[in-house]
């Protein structure tokens, strides 16, 4: 229908030709011709050229078809047909144009900062378009940063801001075509390190990790180094390296992996890298100290070397001792201490020396050496053995006794490094040995089994020790053995009216071994025979008490030595009176306490007193009071503050040794007293001064028990007892069962037999015989100490030796 039509290259076209007659039957089939007059021919079947027609018979139509037209296809096409033998034609004229076309302009782009980049966006069209930039909508124009070229947009030192999406549009004036292209541009930074600590310290044999940090756009990818090497760590055996986030791990640390290492950041804007310092720590591990011997006062050198790293430190110390010694001079410079290091390959070797000048046998012994750094630290023992001479100075010089022939031995041990060898003297001769003198062992341990059969064996045995270093000697005296001498002095000392003590100056001990006990027969001074008389002994050095007197009495005493040998000769003897009966003697208590200094108990409202049974001068005890009141101390004197405050206690036990006083103030002083009571009066009373402790005053307490353990049992089991009886009175009553009920059923004895009996027993009540009292056991507490007596026979104390 129009004349003239506009195409854009490379678009396709179809232009169609109809006849307009009457009678479209009597048109011939239409044909199409080109610009340059030829007819253009329908497409051969499967084919599809650039021009060709393809004609529709049943409408009278002709199709020209132009799959891309190009600006050499432009030009008049012409449509001829006939009608009636009248030919009938049409014309159209194809004009071409070039579109908006973006020949670079890539919708993704990357720039650099820092550099200047240009944003391409080439694009063609005919006529020739007008180019415009924008940056999120806002229009950008020519200016310090941006320069718009006609294939793109300049951008100067690119920034990070610079990130974002641009716009180019394009123009065709002529043609009112309007096209426009999206670019997104990203800036790429160049990987950029993070600080971190330059050096690393990692440990031999454990996994250990690096890690190293770059900010960049895109995120970088890393590579590891050795600087030494320049190996890549990436491929090497025990390490592995993680490329996205840089981490470096040592699966099995070596010594040899120390040193610098270089970490590599590189994206599409560049690279960058660091230097890693890289401290291996070594376990100390002590390879030398060895066992040293040196002689007495001569110099002693201990030496340990340790290898490590970094340089382990070495100290010693004496095992037995927990200080070390100081680098360098030690006890006034007789001990040095020197250290050094150097370096062994990957690691460092230390060296210590421990140097003792004048060695002495105390420097004898195991010295530790320690390995100390950082990776931990390693010990170990070396023997400095100091040899010396052969002494006997653990040896005593205490004679040898032997009597009637008794065998003996005499023992030599000698100390010394290396071990001494042993020979016997006697009299200053080689002793041989005889059917009375054995010889055993030669060193260090000797000793000589003598049966002194002749008094001739009898002197000075020497025994001599001999080894590289020396020699000594030791005396040992074997003396003939007698019973003690007679008791020097006896003596009274403290006397009650039925117990005596006394001081006993023994005999010289020169002429046998060491007194062992003391023995004593006593007897009334009216009888004369001494067989008859009583016998105790204690062991040497404990106190020399004789109870169970008779008060008012007069007795003989006469003492003895005893030891090994036997008994000595009696002493002269020694007379003493008895008093008369009287009250018990003052109590003491178990703990030596002044009577005037001040205790501070550890209670407020208690405070536990104990004391020692006294003696009861003839009549029993039977009771102790106890008394206490407050006190205040007034210019140095200790005054009852209130007489109304003052209580007393009886305690009816004889056994009775302790006594808890309850009901105390706090903070308060008191005196408390104790006296002992028998049917003849009240001893003198033992008394001390309490203070008790800071608290609250308590009450509620329980009254004091007054009663013995003795007696609470005893209440007990008549209790038991009666609960029995009722038990078995109700059987016999109910069930004609039980204990009673079996009593009944038996033939019982008769009144007159039991009357019998108990006037008997009533008439001649048991008494102990003379023999039966004179060797029954007593056993008496006496200022601590129980002393277990015997009569007509020796007595064994609780330390005796006899």
């Amino acid at each position: 229908m129009q004349k003239q039509q506009t195409v854009a290259v490379g678009k396709s076209v179809v232009l169609t030709c109809q006849a307009d007659a009457p009678d479209p039957a009597l048109v011939s089939q239409p044909q199409w011709r080109d610009p340059k007059g030829q007819i253009i021919n329908e497409a051969a079947a499967g084919t599809r050229p650039e021009i060709y027609t393809e004609p529709m018979p049943a409408k009278q139509l002709q199709l020209l078809y132009i799959s891309s037209i190009t600006p050499a296809m432009a030009g008049n096409y012409t449509c001829e047909a006939t009608f009636t033998n009248m030919p009938l034609s049409a014309s159209v004229v194809l004009d071409t144009f070039v579109a908006i076309t973006w020949t670079n302009a890539n919708e993704n782009q990357y720039a650099t900062k820092g550099k200047d980049f240009k944003v391409m966006c080439e694009v063609t069209a005919e006529p020739a378009p007008s180019v415009d930039w924008f940056k999120e909508g806002t229009p950008i124009l020519t200016g310090d940063r941006y320069v718009i070229h006609a294939n793109g947009l300049m951008i100067k030192n690119v920034e990070e801001s610079d990130d974002g999406t641009y716009t180019c549009r394009a123009v065709v004036i002529q043609t009112g075509e309007l096209a426009e292209r999206n670019i997104k541009l990203e800036v790429y930074t160049a990987p950029e390190m993070e600080e971190r600590e330059t050096r690393v310290v990692i440990k031999e044999g454990e996994s250990a990790s690096i890690t190293c940090k770059a900010r960049g756009k895109p995120p970088p990818t890393y590579s590891w180094i050795k600087a030494s090497t320049r190996e890549n760590l990436g491929t090497a055996s025990r390490f592995s390296v993680n490329e996205i986030k840089g981490l470096l791990t040592f699966d099995r640390v070596e010594a040899g992996d120390y040193g610098k290492y270089i970490c590599s950041a590189v994206n599409q804007a560049g690279h960058n890298e660091t230097e890693i310092e890289v401290e291996v720590l070594v376990p100390p591990k002590i390879f030398e100290l060895y066992n040293t011997t040196a002689a007495e006062k001569t110099e002693g050198r201990l030496e340990c070397k340790a290898t490590g790293r970094p340089a382990p430190r070495l100290s010693f110390r004496k095992l037995s001792n927990s200080d070390r010694f100081l680098n360098g001079p030690n006890d006034d410079g007789r001990i040095v201490v020197e250290t050094s290091n150097r370096q062994t390959g990957d690691q460092m070797q230390s060296s210590a020396i421990l140097t003792i000048i004048s060695l002495n046998r105390t420097d004898d012994g195991l010295y530790e050496c320690v390995a100390e750094n950082e990776g931990g630290e390693a010990r170990k023992n070396g023997h400095l053995t100091v040899q010396f001479k052969p002494t006997f100075e653990h040896m005593t010089n205490v004679p040898i006794w032997s009597w009637n022939s008794q065998p003996v031995n005499i023992s030599c041990i000698a100390e010394s490094i290396p071990n001494a060898t042993i020979k016997w003297k006697f009299h200053d001769l080689d002793l041989i040995e005889s059917p009375q003198v054995r010889i055993y062992g030669s060193g260090p341990v000797s000793y000589v089994t003598v049966t002194p059969t002749d008094r001739n064996l009898y002197g000075v045995y020497k025994c001599i020790a001999t080894n590289t270093l020396g020699e000594a000697e030791h005396i040992n005296q074997l003396r003939e053995a007698f019973p003690p001498g007679p008791v020097i002095q006896a003596k009274q000392e403290t006397i009650t009216a039925t117990s005596v003590s006394f001081s006993i100056v023994g005999p010289p001990e020169d002429m046998g071994p060491p007194i062992l006990a003391y023995t004593t027969q006593y007897k009334e001074n009216g009888n004369y025979d001494w067989n008859l008389a009583m016998n105790r002994t204690w062991s040497a050095n404990s106190p020399y008490i004789i109870e169970n007197l008779r008060p008012m009495y007069t007795y003989d005493f006469r003492f003895a030595a005893v030891n090994q040998v036997g008994v000595g000769s009696w002493g002269a003897p020694v007379t003493v009176i008895m008093p008369r009966r009287s009250p018990p003697e003052q109590p003491k208590w178990r703990e030596a306490v002044s009577s005037e200094s001040l205790i501070h108990g550890k209670f407020a409202d208690k405070y536990e007193l104990q004391w020692k049974v006294p003696a009861h001068n003839g009549e029993p005890i039977d009771m102790y009071e106890i008394g206490y009141c407050p006190v205040l101390k007034v210019s140095g004197e200790w005054r009852v503050s209130s007489e109304s405050d003052c209580v007393t206690e009886e305690l009816k036990s004889y056994e009775a040794i302790n006594y808890e006083v309850r009901g105390l103030r706090p903070d308060t002083r008191y005196r408390m007293q104790v006296r002992a009571h028998n049917i003849l009066g009240y001893s003198l009373p033992a008394q001390l001064y309490v203070q008790t402790a800071l608290g609250v005053e308590r009450s509620g307490f329980a009254p004091p028990q007054l009663l013995s353990s003795g007696a609470i049992i005893g209440i007990a089991l008549a209790g038991v007892l009666i609960c029995l009886l009722i038990v078995d009175l109700l059987l016999f009553c109910f069930r004609r069962q039980g204990v009673i009920a079996t009593i009944c059923g038996k033939r019982v004895k008769t009144h007159k037999d039991d009357e019998a009996k108990l006037g008997r027993d009533e008439k001649e009540p048991l008494k102990e015989t003379g023999d039966d009292a004179i060797k029954r056991n007593s056993s008496v507490e006496f200022d601590g100490r129980r002393v277990y007596a015997t009569s007509g026979g020796p007595i064994i104390g609780k330390n005796s030796a006899v």
